[in-house]
């Protein structure tokens, strides 16, 4: 963790206190002298105003470390006993599944919703990093892309609208797909062919799954709860090499309202 990343998170001014959008004098003014209430006149207090953005880009970059350690080190960088400082720590459960659970072999987490409890990954869309409950070690939410996908389609049932298509294939190796409402175009390539049996196979780095896969593990990923490479590629012979954030124009010239 950077020296400065106290400040570089806390250290902006704080918002709010100046907006007197109801027309009312405001407290020992001249107009009202000391007459006005204590708690009239301050319906705009001020609140912190963190940049909470280099917290987020840390986390994610301390994947696949032990909880305690990633901790440790950011209680190491950040004062708890300065009040701005330790307000940083609200938000680490913003970004962070810490409680989650270990049920029939799957992981759940705390739903947004209240009434429903604990949901798995799949069904938790606002969960990018937990800590697992058996080995306390922070991981992404693999399954994020799935519980987003799913959010949306509920979101657009609940309007009465037509949810919008998730991939798109222009040629052989190369695909567009929509994440996050965003989309990319993806480029394929295919695994390298396994020349001795004997050997193991030789691993790729999937850019949309974001981890390493092999052939026969773009197949067994069922197994872990995961979508297959044929679920997203429609085929389990290839991984995204690569992939680039299309332009509104560029979608809108070849998907039109599909977009």
């Amino acid at each position: 963790m950077r020296d400065d990343m106290d400040k570089v998170i806390v250290e902006r001014p704080r918002r709010g206190g100046g907006v007197q959008g109801d027309g009312r004098t405001w407290r020992n003014s001249k107009e009202r002298g000391s007459h006005l209430g204590m708690k009239r006149g301050y319906g705009h207090p001020k609140w912190l105003n963190e940049n909470l953005a280099p917290l987020k880009r840390w986390l994610h970059k301390q994947v696949h470390r032990p909880w305690d350690k990633v901790h440790a080190e950011l209680c190491s960088g950040i004062d708890r006993r300065s009040t701005v400082q330790a307000h940083i720590f609200v938000h680490i459960d913003d970004f962070v599944a810490r409680d989650a659970v270990m049920r029939d072999g799957e992981v759940l987490v705390v739903s947004r919703w209240m009434s429903r409890g604990r949901v798995p990954l799949n069904e938790a869309p606002h969960v990018e990093l937990f800590v697992h409950p058996v080995t306390g070690i922070l991981l992404p939410n693999r399954r994020l892309r799935e519980a987003r996908e799913a959010r949306d389609r509920d979101r657009a049932e609940q309007h009465g609208k037509r949810p919008h298509a998730a991939c798109h294939v222009i040629d052989e190796f190369t695909q567009w797909h929509r994440i996050d409402g965003c989309w990319f175009e993806v480029t394929l390539a295919p695994f390298p062919p396994r020349a001795d049996a004997t050997k193991p196979e030789e691993k790729r780095y999937d850019v949309l799954r974001r981890c390493v896969v092999a052939r026969s593990g773009a197949v067994r990923h069922p197994s872990i709860g995961m979508s297959t490479h044929k679920d997203l590629y429609g085929r389990n012979d290839v991984y995204a090499a690569a992939k680039r954030q299309l332009s509104r124009r560029e979608v809108r010239a070849r998907l039109g309202d599909a977009a």
